[in-house]
């Protein structure tokens, strides 16, 4: 590259069109180039005027660094004893031209080199001014190319914002064609030459008041110096006496808050006593007002003396026995509802029974394992005969079969004996529903009244009567023309189940004959039964219930009247006559 640059930057000034096409390279007819003919200037044209430069330059020093050492050798020789000859430069130092030496070969004083110096910067100048001067005539020639080549067959001229792209580009195109090698060269030196430059503080001209109005002569700028980091150690149980420190610190702020605690309770003690001593307190009194009725002299000196006391005299309320009041249970414990267990369902129930099997037969075990309780016998099946009693059924079979089949049938009767030891009889069941209702009963007395529009099905009047009965429900059923009238007085429970029988289980509507119970009485029961009253409209209504404080009634009973006189009759006793007169007046609203 740097080749190129040199055979590009040759000085033009010299040069004619003649000789720049002359120096073109010459190419033979296949395409090889052909060797220029030699000349006086080929040495001279290969060589750079860049080259040429580097040189004078390379010379100069040389020159500058013979002459100072020569001076310096001068200078020993006056002070000291003389000095051998200064060596010859070396090889790799260029001899001076003998242009630079014509001037005075003989000074070697500061004077002369200073004179040398001096030329050469100036044929340095101008050589550089040539090499310039050749390389714009040489982009002005390209340019001129470029704009001729781009007019083409129509002759049309370049867009002015094509210019330079064009050129750079046929710049760039052409083998060898380094027009800025001068200035990158120059960049390079530029960039060689620059120095660290180093904040000191800011420039004069910012620091001026009358250039810069916005300066704050106060404030101290401080040129931003980066400190070397030192690695700082710490010593050797200091964070151990930091942290015993705030230990102690913690220990005496709980100790001042438990002073401060113990501070406020003394002082509210202190003026709890003080409130109680400023406080004037009576005396108390000489007889209090409740042994004044039982002291004759109303002192307590009387005590000692049984004769002054009024406790043993007819008039007194109280006597020197104790009294044992017969206790009562409260009101209110009646109404309480029973507590039910949650219901189960079927599998947790056979979970619990399993369970509660499983622990009874475990309990067994232990005490035949202790000797408590005798083993029982095997328990042999046909389905086990063989694993159990395996030599006597191998022995003989069927009077082991015989045996097992006896003792199962043993078993079975055993089974149903103890079901029917455990069965109630009647009575026993009869009595313990009486003492269910009974105990529904001591929780509280409710009624109920119902409205029914007829009872001429026997089959109605039957249920309604035999159902009071077995609910233990006391009562009156009254048959009238007008509408029948049921008061019934019980347990929550037993009202509860006789209000689901006349609600809901009965069919109202229904009609049938009474039942004959002769053969004689048949033809009249049938000719009874085409004449049946019509039951279509009949129903039964809820008019009145809620809970009673006593019984109204002493049993069950059932009448039949024709008039409100007879209603009247039956209802005085138990002072019920309320509710007849309601039903007259029921309009079927609860």
């Amino acid at each position: 590259m740097a080749s190129d640059m040199r055979k590009r930057a040759l000085p033009l000034d010299d040069m004619s069109p003649d000789s720049l096409s002359a120096t073109k390279k010459q190419k033979a007819p296949d395409g090889s180039p052909v060797p220029a003919p030699p000349s006086s200037d080929s040495a001279a044209a290969s060589v750079s005027p860049v080259n040429k430069a580097s040189d004078i330059l390379a010379k100069a020093r040389a020159i500058a660094r013979a002459k100072a050492a020569a001076a310096k050798q001068q200078i020993q020789q006056k002070s000291a004893s003389p000095a051998p000859p200064p060596p010859p430069p070396s090889s790799e130092q260029p001899t001076p031209p003998p242009s630079s030496t014509s001037n005075g070969s003989s000074k070697e004083n500061g004077s002369g080199s200073h004179l040398d110096m001096k030329a050469l910067l100036a044929e340095i100048a101008a050589k550089k001014s040539r090499v310039s001067a050749a390389v714009t005539a040489k982009t002005n020639l390209a340019a001129s190319r470029d704009d001729v080549s781009a007019r083409g067959g129509l002759n049309v001229g370049v867009h002015p914002a094509l210019l330079g792209t064009s050129a750079k580009s046929s710049q760039a195109n052409k083998k060898g064609s380094k027009l800025m090698a001068p200035k990158y060269s120059s960049t390079m030196a530029n960039s060689r030459k620059k120095e660290l430059e180093i904040f000191t503080g800011p420039p004069p001209e910012e620091v001026d008041p009358r250039r810069n109005p916005y300066f704050d002569p106060t404030l101290e700028i401080k040129p931003k110096i980066r400190g070397r980091r030192v690695l700082e150690f710490s010593e050797k149980g200091k964070y151990i006496e930091q942290a015993r420190e705030l230990r102690s610190q913690a220990q005496m702020e709980e100790l001042k808050q438990r002073i401060e605690a113990e501070s406020k309770k003394a002082r509210a003690h202190q003026e709890i006593e003080s409130a109680d001593l400023a406080l004037k307190r009576e005396e108390p009194p000489e007889v209090e007002w409740w042994d004044q009725s039982f002291l004759a002299n109303k002192s307590y000196d009387d005590l000692d003396n049984k004769e002054n006391l009024l406790i043993y005299s007819e008039q007194s309320i109280i006597s020197d026995l104790v009294q044992h009041p017969v206790p009562i249970n409260p009101p209110w414990d009646k109404n309480t509802p029973l507590i039910r267990p949650p219901h189960l369902t079927k599998k947790e129930l056979k979970r619990i029974r399993k369970s509660e099997r499983a622990d009874r037969h475990k309990d067994k075990q232990d005490r035949i394992r202790l000797g408590l309780d005798p083993a029982p016998a095997p328990k042999v099946k046909l389905s086990n005969l063989m694993n159990v009693l395996t030599n006597e059924a191998i022995r003989d079979p069927t009077l082991v079969e015989a045996r097992v089949r006896k003792e199962m049938e043993e078993r079975r009767l055993a089974h149903i004996r103890d079901n029917e030891e455990r069965k109630l009889t009647p009575e026993q069941r009869h009595e313990k529903i009486k003492q269910q209702i009974e105990k529904d009963e001591k929780r509280g007395i409710f009624g109920a009244v119902f409205k029914i529009g007829s009872l001429a099905n026997p089959q109605h009047s039957f249920k309604v009567n035999i159902n009071a009965r077995e609910y233990d429900l006391r009562g009156v059923a009254i048959k009238n023309p007008e509408f029948c009238l049921v008061i019934v007085e019980g347990g929550a429970r037993s009202i509860k189940n006789y209000e689901k029988l006349l609600l809901h289980r009965i069919d109202w509507t229904t009609n049938a004959s009474k039942i004959s119970r002769s053969y004689e009485d048949k033809t009249d029961a049938n000719d009874a039964g085409k004449s049946l009253e019509d039951l279509s409209g009949n129903k039964c209504e809820l008019i009145w219930e809620g809970e009673l404080k006593q019984h109204q009634f002493r049993r069950w009973n059932m009448r039949e009247t024709e008039t409100e006189e007879e209603v009247q009759d039956a209802l005085q006793k138990s002072q019920t006559m309320h509710y007849w007169k309601l039903a007259k007046t029921w309009t079927g609203e609860l």
